[in-house]
């Protein structure tokens, strides 16, 4: 049955039959290729079936998703830029100083130096995760205020 629905509800629609098709893709897995004298555990080709049905309906509900969502892809882009850069950011390398360190079974002493400091990543993070934190809220806002026509289960 259609209805209209908030796009928050339609994600998590999307997510559970994401999982469904995956349990479905996991058992046909396992019970396609078998020893011929032991019954299959499920109709293969029936829940070949039903997976390409639940696809069927996936691609529905991430396309009315999509349509609702061009008034805000721009700040969902955003949001995923700046989670990437917080990931880059907690990995660059801030060693700093004089180590002494090994150099094919050698001691050397090597002197470091950062053009961006811990505190300065420490700084830049805090002030990238507030963004986020603006960004998922304006996206949460949204998700349950908009609303889109998608095939649901009573």
């Amino acid at each position: 049955m259609k209805r209209k629905v908030s796009v928050a509800r339609a994600l998590k629609e999307k997510n559970r039959l994401v999982g469904r098709i995956a349990a479905l893709r996991q058992a046909i897995g396992r019970d396609n290729s078998h020893e011929k004298r032991i019954p299959r555990s499920i109709d293969v080709q029936a829940a070949l079936g039903q997976a390409e049905d639940l696809k069927a309906r996936l691609v529905a509900v991430k396309a009315a998703i999509a349509v609702a969502n061009q008034d805000i892809v721009a700040k969902i882009v955003e949001l995923a830029e700046v989670k990437s850069e917080i990931a880059w950011l907690k990995g660059l390398d801030v060693k700093e100083g004089v180590y002494e360190e090994n150099s094919y079974s050698n001691k050397v002493i090597r002197e470091y130096e950062v053009a961006i400091s811990g505190s300065d990543v420490i700084r830049m993070v805090d002030a990238l995760r507030r963004r986020a934190e603006w960004l998922q809220d304006e996206l949460d806002e949204f998700n349950a205020s908009a609303k889109v026509e998608i095939e649901v289960d009573e």
